[in-house]
């Protein structure tokens, strides 16, 4: 296909200045609706002189041009206005984007360290209307316990007055305790499989971590590569930590183990595979029908106790002493403590 030339050239300038300058005001969500992001589509560019393509093309420069390159320097290595416009252009089949970080960095550009923010390498690019993001599991999750929490809390107050009246004169609250009660329930079980299930998501996260950047995965024996890429919860929690770093942290009488072991886990599974088939004598003693029964407010503030500090040794012990905790960790870490205010 030949250049364009001439007039062409110069609308195909101003469109691709118009696309890049719509993409980077909606990474800096700065767009107010998608209508507003496809205007450069929508623009007849066709009907305006050559001077008025010249001149508005200046005035992209001389304005919103210099605000996205700021952006853009502040935020990646290598990113252009070809590469903004092609940006542009795959937002625009899907009015979004969702995109595995290595991916988006191998099609446009390297996101800075201070952009990532703590998000770790295997966290997914977020564009929409709210800007540029990044959503990875163990943030998401670590998330649902924190607003778990505060649900648990915002019940137990409400339900604190009615604790020391008689029955006969609760009785008229009775859909108000009801629905704080519901509340309370709902949210220590999600607790609990939040619990589970953030630690699990931590565990993976840091071996693909590991299996992704590290030439010691390549030197590991098959059985360990194994162990890596698709091993059972148990292996996961007590081999990782040791074949990531080479360094020991920790075994299954660890307390810190033995309390997520027993603690934790029997209520997930419980949750996870509810039947009325109970078979104690399969799962450790564990009648499973009785354990969703007995899953309540003080044992998901345990669990969460005992998720956070398992997982704040975990960090430390691979990610060394010198390094900070994620800040999702750290926000959870803070949401749980036994007086954190209710937000």
């Amino acid at each position: 296909m030949a250049k364009p030339v001439g007039r062409e050239r110069e609308i195909a300038k101003l469109r691709r200045s118009q696309r890049a300058a719509a993409v980077g005001r909606l990474l800096l969500a700065e767009l107010s609706s998608w209508e507003e992001f496809l205007s450069p589509e929508r623009t007849d560019f066709s009907i305006y002189g050559r001077r008025d393509l010249k001149a508005n093309q200046s005035r992209f420069r001389g304005g919103v041009r210099k605000e996205i390159d700021r952006f853009c320097a502040k935020n990646f290595d290598g990113m252009d206005e070809v590469r903004l416009e092609k940006l542009y252009l795959r937002v625009r089949d899907r009015l979004g984007l969702e995109l595995p970080l290595k991916d988006f960095e191998n099609e446009f550009a390297k996101l800075k360290a201070k952009t990532l923010d703590g998000a770790p390498r295997h966290c997914t690019v977020v564009i929409s209307l709210w800007g540029l993001q990044m959503r990875f599991p163990e943030d998401m999750l670590s998330k649902d316990i924190i607003d778990a929490i505060r649900q648990i809390r915002e019940a137990e107050e409400k339900l604190k007055p009615h604790r020391s009246k008689s029955h006969s004169k609760v009785l008229g609250a009775r859909d108000e305790i009801r629905f704080n009660v519901r509340k309370q329930e709902f949210a220590s079980r999600t607790c609990l499989l939040a619990c589970f299930n953030t630690v699990e998501a931590a565990l993976n996260g840091i071996a693909w971590d590991f299996a992704q950047n590290d030439d010691r995965f390549k030197s590991l024996s098959k059985e360990k590569r194994k162990v890596i890429e698709d091993g059972k919860f148990r292996d996961k929690l007590l081999k990782y930590p040791e074949l990531v770093t080479g360094r020991a942290l920790w075994d299954e009488n660890d307390d810190r183990v033995r309390a997520f072991i027993d603690k934790v886990q029997p209520y997930r599974n419980a949750l996870v595979h509810a039947s009325p088939f109970s078979k104690p004598e399969r799962y450790g003693g564990i009648d499973k029908l009785e354990h969703i029964y007995r899953i309540d407010a003080r044992k998901a503030k345990e669990a969460a106790s005992i998720t956070v500090s398992l997982l704040v040794d975990l960090f430390r012990h691979v990610l060394g002493g010198d390094q900070d905790l994620p800040p999702w960790l750290t926000a959870l870490e803070t949401a749980t403590e036994p007086n954190a205010r209710i937000q």
